[in-house]
């Protein structure tokens, strides 16, 4: 790519798109076009290679065909730069997609193509966002077929929400499914598409998007004791047990963070790390510390992998040079592993059996809470970008402390 750019601020490249696949398992070539944070792609035709064969053309010592396809692929991003720094006065992925394609290629308005070009845009390292993604699109086509940004309304979201609950769909689900759908409805505004808005407040005649019900997914400080002190029968147990004691102890850490945490993330009396989750969606990267207790150690120590090198992961969950599909895929059954031996752990102790690993963040954030710890301490310590998340994070733990005070009034 020319580094001597009259829009600098605009970048390209030539990718091969790992976490989409054709019937033969091999990978489509895309260009990449970034422009303030956000991304767009564009097919090369015919074009899809495996991450071998892809790797062999961009080999400074490839010959022949292979440094053919190299030289067309240089051809596609040159003239996608001269377009944006020599054609475009202003650049606007609308006045670039009007020149790239040449006004031969209609451009696909329709729910499906903004979902699809949503899920194209995701970041590989987002892999669970574009599921998420996927499984939304395929309930709104299961739900009709012939969706249209227009038939959006107020009365047809009710309709699905409906439906989804007499499929025995979740409040989360039908939340997060619908927070996906306003994203791209946002998204095709942008793009110059006529919507009628349907989000907003209900007394305006919007449609709301129900927020789940909040039920109890922390535990007390002496149900936190009983998980320290109790002593496992089985392997299984043990290491399931000190999984989510070291979530606990370490800022509620989520166990994709600790799956991917490097002995070089430790750091003195701390442990420095980047949630996975929020790294990419925000222009200030956020670096949380972990203050390390004698019982963090021990824990690394107990389960930890011996080889103490800087680029060594702290916990045998990844290998070195996994993709992020097998990540993803070892990360899922690792957490259905603890789920299932932390639930048995939970029950011997007399604990609520549909504890999982996430109860160790919410654990965490509330007895902080209920300890007079500021929530600007708490915020930072968990990750959010500001005390107004942490607050809605925090507002279902408290009834047991609302019921105490509320019973003050009749004198009780």
């Amino acid at each position: 790519m020319n580094t001597n750019r009259k829009k600098p601020e605009i970048s390209t490249s030539i990718l091969l798109i790992k976490w989409v696949k054709n019937k033969e398992g091999k990978h489509p070539v895309k260009l990449r076009v970034t422009y303030q944070r956000n991304r767009k792609y564009y097919t090369l035709k015919k074009e899809h290679y495996s991450s071998e064969d892809f790797e062999a053309i961009y080999d400074p010592k490839t010959r022949g065909k292979l440094k053919e396809k190299r030289k067309k692929f240089d051809k596609v991003e040159d003239r996608a730069i001269d377009i944006i720094d020599n054609v475009l006065d202003e650049f606007s992925f609308d006045a670039f997609e009007i020149k790239y394609l040449n006004h031969k290629t209609k451009i696909d308005t329709s729910v499906k193509a903004f979902f699809n070009n949503k899920i194209t845009e995701i970041d590989e390292e987002k892999i669970q966002t574009a599921t998420l993604y996927r499984s939304t699109l395929r309930s709104l086509l299961e739900f009709d077929e012939k969706i249209t940004f227009q038939k959006i309304t107020p009365q047809y979201l009710k309709k699905y929400q409906k439906w989804m609950l007499e499929k025995g769909n979740s409040y989360t689900t039908i939340g997060m499914y619908l927070r996906n759908l306003k994203c791209i409805i946002n998204i095709a505004l942008k793009n110059g598409i006529r919507i009628n808005y349907p989000f907003g407040k209900e007394k305006e005649g919007k449609y709301s998007i129900l927020k789940s019900k909040n039920f109890k997914k922390a535990l007390n400080l002496s149900e936190i004791n009983a998980m320290f002190e109790y002593k496992t029968e089985t392997r299984n147990e043990f290491v399931s047990l000190q999984y989510w004691l070291f979530s606990y102890l370490c800022n509620g850490m989520n166990m994709v963070d600790i799956a991917n945490l490097k002995y070089k993330n430790i750091q003195g009396n701390n442990i420095l790390f980047i949630r996975q989750k929020t790294k990419d969606i925000s222009n200030e990267i956020t670096e949380i510390s972990v203050f390390i207790l004698p019982e963090v150690l021990e824990i690394i120590k107990n389960i930890g992998n011996e080889n103490k090198k800087p680029e060594n992961y702290i916990f045998p969950i990844f290998k070195q040079d996994l993709t992020v599909i097998e990540k993803n895929n070892i990360l899922k059954q690792h957490i259905k592993y603890v789920n299932k031996y932390i639930r048995r752990v939970a029950g011997k102790i007399g604990i609520n059996e549909n504890i999982t690993t996430y109860w160790a963040r919410h654990s965490y954030s509330t007895i902080l809470k209920r300890a007079g710890t500021p929530i600007e301490f708490i915020s930072e310590q968990l990750g959010h970008q500001d005390t107004k998340t942490t607050k809605s994070y925090l507002d279902g733990f408290e009834d047991e402390q609302r019921e105490k005070y509320s019973k003050k009034l009749i004198g009780k």
